[in-house]
């Protein structure tokens, strides 16, 4: 998949429209739709977002993301895309409806097909939907596909916010079926303390990226992966209350079975269970013991998995 963060010239192709943050199931409904279908037809198929939820332009305030701008460039590679087109939304937040869809993605697109979901808003107020652009049709010869609402459990509308709810409250099980994966991060591995190494639980530590919406602090156990590689993982998140009080957040890894430096290098932690809330145990020796009682748990988990 060809990347791009500005607009250029690329005709004849099928686009899908939205900001596909976390790209749950809903998303991947519309998705799967624009690249079987443009490979029915023999054209190539294309993702318009931005750099930033336009939302966010809308309501005045920032909403945290539910994966990476990486983690969504993957994604959408592996779900067959051709093109993305990541662009800068402030160059387009003033634009009406109509001007997007006329000076915009027909001027440079002249669209074959355009897949919306049933709810996609754009232009500026938000004046465009999916009848404006079906009623466009005719006059700019495409064809507009809308996707219609996607239900978790018969019931609850899958959404980018039911998710982002669902993750603050620590609700993994419906968090995987909404995504159609695990909630997970991505981020560089930095040093830390080496207070976990000193009790026996060398651990790789990363910085929780600030534009992601966070889980609860506690004990998880889950995955990490190091290039394709999956290993079981004990994840502690939260502020180490009982080392480092009112200290800073800090995501550490205990990867099962591992010794290799990971110093540097961007790894992906994959949350799967949540074992215990974080605590504060008052000293360092109560601590271990409930570290040891952890990896108890956790060694018998991880060679179920391994």
């Amino acid at each position: 998949m060809e990347v791009f963060r500005e607009i250029g010239v690329n005709k004849g192709l099928a686009i899908a429209l939205g900001y596909f943050d976390g790209i749950h199931i809903g998303h991947k409904k519309i998705i799967t739709l624009l690249t079987q279908q443009a490979k029915i037809k023999g054209i190539k198929s294309a993702i318009i977002t931005f750099d930033k939820n336009p939302a966010d332009y809308f309501n005045n305030k920032t909403t945290p993301n539910i994966q990476t701008f990486k983690d969504r460039e993957l994604i959408l590679s592996s779900l067959g895309v051709d093109y993305l087109y990541e662009l800068n939304f402030e160059n387009y937040k003033d634009l009406s409806a109509h001007e997007y869809l006329k000076d915009v993605l027909v001027k440079y697109f002249e669209p074959k097909m355009i897949f919306v979901g049933y709810n996609h808003t754009f232009g500026k107020e938000r004046m465009g939907n999916p009848g404006f652009l079906k009623d466009y049709e005719n006059q700019y010869n495409y064809e507009c596909v809308i996707v219609p609402e996607q239900k978790y459990k018969g019931k609850e509308e899958v959404s980018s916010s039911a998710i982002r709810k669902r993750i603050q409250y620590g609700h993994l099980n419906a968090v995987r079926a909404l995504l159609g994966r695990y909630f997970s991060i991505r981020n560089s591995v930095i040093k830390g303390q080496k207070i976990a190494r000193a009790l026996g639980y060398p651990t790789a530590n990363l910085v929780w990226p600030d534009s992601m919406i966070k889980l609860p602090y506690g004990v998880y156990h889950g995955f990490v992966q190091v290039g394709s590689t999956m290993n079981p993982a004990l994840i502690s998140w939260g502020t180490k209350p009982t080392l480092t009080p009112g200290k800073n957040e800090i995501l550490e890894a205990h990867i099962y079975d591992f010794d290799k430096n990971l110093y540097g290098k961007i790894i992906k932690v994959i949350f799967v269970k949540k074992i215990r809330d974080e605590q504060n145990f008052g000293n360092i020796r109560v601590l271990a013991t409930q570290l040891q009682k952890d990896y108890s748990k956790f060694e018998k988990w991880a060679r179920l998995m391994k």
